[in-house]
């Protein structure tokens, strides 16, 4: 089965590591294309990891994950090397304006557009402010793994 390119957000990655989030089974099904089986091939923003630092940190504090486990479950995130690319500050300017959106989720949106690929988002907000114009932004609830329908 050919590799398939795909941009995640934090909302998704974070997912691997705080099962009391939506969509989980499907954002590890995501996780597991990737990881371990190899049929899409992940990539993301260098912001990428600044967002799974504060999401880890934020999960922390609210007593989401214990304190000593925050920087095992960052490790694991840190493991699975999804890869980072940088976008052009522009693209990300010219998606926020035409989106309305904050500049670090137009990141994810500029690099699908560049890359002409899926962006899959678990963060509903900001998959309600651009679904109807942005048809490159998938909702994770909706991810169906290659191994459940083969």
């Amino acid at each position: 089965m050919p590799q398939k390119l795909a941009v995640v957000d934090a909302s998704v990655v974070l997912k691997w590591q705080l099962d009391d989030e939506e969509c989980v089974a499907q954002a590890t099904a995501l996780r597991d294309d990737y990881y371990a089986r190899g049929t899409v091939v992940l990539i993301a923003p260098h912001l990428l990891a600044y967002e799974v630092v504060n999401g880890i940190a934020t999960a922390a504090r609210q007593k989401r994950i214990a304190a000593d486990k925050a920087v095992e479950a960052m490790r694991h995130l840190l493991a699975f090397g999804v890869e980072m690319r940088a976008v052009a500050p522009l693209r990300i300017l010219e998606a926020s304006l035409k989106y309305n959106i904050a500049a670090y989720d137009a990141a994810y949106l500029a690099l699908a557009e560049v890359e002409e690929c899926d962006l899959w988002t678990g963060d509903r907000a900001f998959y309600r402010a651009v679904k109807s114009g942005a048809i490159r932004v998938k909702w994770i609830g909706d991810y169906a793994s290659a191994r459940r329908v083969e």
